[in-house]
């Protein structure tokens, strides 16, 4: 389950059937020198992975998801089975998906990401329940 930071808690969005990564590999910067014999690296930022949400569209459920793609800056938590969650601060936008025959009518809700940071059950308990 999608959830976005309400008032005084987070409050369920959306049922979403798609989790993208939390993370990604970071990257490196090359600081070798002329009397190297080797290449040398040092860290360079990690990157927040594009975090792209696939949900059944209905219009109720689509509207409800448009409300927050007004380009200010939301926080979101997806809330997994074992009350672990991912919490996400960023921008969203979404559409709808290509439809064929015989398949279920899809929407994407991408979220530009800020922050990304992965949430243990008990911090997650508090964010749900306004704690």
């Amino acid at each position: 389950m999608l959830y976005v930071k309400g008032e005084t808690k987070y409050e369920e969005l959306v049922g979403i059937k798609s989790v993208p990564a939390s993370g990604a590999e970071g990257g490196t910067i090359e600081v070798t020198e002329l009397k190297s014999k080797r290449k040398q690296y040092i860290d360079d930022r990690v990157d927040t992975p594009a975090q792209d949400f696939t949900y059944n569209r209905t219009d109720k459920k689509y509207e409800a998801v448009k409300k927050y793609c007004d380009g200010k800056v939301h926080e979101f938590l997806v809330y997994f089975q074992d009350g672990t969650g991912t919490y996400i601060k960023g921008t969203a936008q979404t559409w709808k998906n290509e439809i064929t025959a015989g398949s279920a009518q899809e929407a994407t809700l991408h979220i530009v990401a800020t922050d990304i940071e992965d949430k243990t059950a008990e911090e997650v308990t508090p964010m749900i329940q306004g704690e």
